[in-house]
């Protein structure tokens, strides 16, 4: 990679098209945490033992946001991920000894076929409503399909409860642990997310003892997991 320089947290980053790279790091013990800004498709990325993501699935969503007025997701009201207003074509990311994509139900007619789903019940027993009972990741295993049930509805959640999302498709950090538990990804592992977003993959990765490589195209989102990662590294759980 070139040009490797830092963002300075608290500064204002335009959401306009980064610069070739600019990086950020953490170490926590052992492990380490690089964060790139940067289009993963189309920099230089460093070796990983296992690719784990939740990337853009081409339905050019945009968060519909929610009629309670304490919802902590009506900020992302009519924002779109970047990136998700064309097809999604996972075949580059498929060469990693190990594959882990979420959303894959959206573009699986590009895949292979695979015995190995995960699927994750965000409702837990929970009514139903017009979104999603459940989401999918495809995986590269020769296994069989597992499931996990973690309640991950607006404010009603498992984990991470009274924090502050910060990306409009953020996942539970516990589901990011336990997807590479599934997968067998060992402690001491690189895993890259070439579609950091909010930066789940990596904070599980820091508290289950993984390297973690990011990448994120989207500055703000860059800048605000750059914060989380910070507060983490100095003890504090997102």
């Amino acid at each position: 990679m070139s040009a490797q320089e830092t963002i300075e947290l608290g500064t204002t980053v335009e959401r306009t098209a980064p610069p070739a790279v600019v990086l950020q790091r953490f170490v926590r013990g052992h492990v380490s945490a690089t964060l790139i800004l940067g289009d993963s498709e189309s920099i230089e990325l460093p070796q990983a033992d296992a690719l784990v993501s939740d990337p853009p699935y081409g339905i050019g969503y945009a968060h519909g946001g929610s009629s309670g007025v304490l919802a902590r997701t009506t900020k992302f009201v009519g924002r779109k991920v970047m990136g998700d207003d064309k097809p999604f074509e996972p075949a580059r990311w498929l060469n990693y000894q190990t594959v882990i994509l979420w959303g894959a139900n959206h573009y699986a007619s590009r895949l292979p076929d695979s015995p190995a789903w995960l699927v994750w019940d965000k409702r837990d027993g929970l009514n139903g409503n017009d979104l999603a009972d459940c989401e999918m990741a495809w995986t590269n295993l020769d296994r069989v399909a597992r499931l996990k049930s973690l309640r991950w509805m607006g404010m009603i959640k498992d984990t991470e409860r009274g924090q502050e999302r910060i990306h409009p498709m953020q996942k539970p950090a516990a589901l990011m642990a336990w997807a590479m538990e599934m997968a067998r990804v060992p402690a001491g592992a690189t895993v890259l997310d070439p579609y950091m977003g909010s930066g789940s993959t990596g904070i599980a990765c820091l508290r289950t003892g993984r390297n973690f490589v990011g990448v994120e195209r989207d500055a703000e989102y860059y800048q605000t997991a750059c914060a989380r990662f910070a507060q983490e590294c100095d003890g504090a759980l997102l």
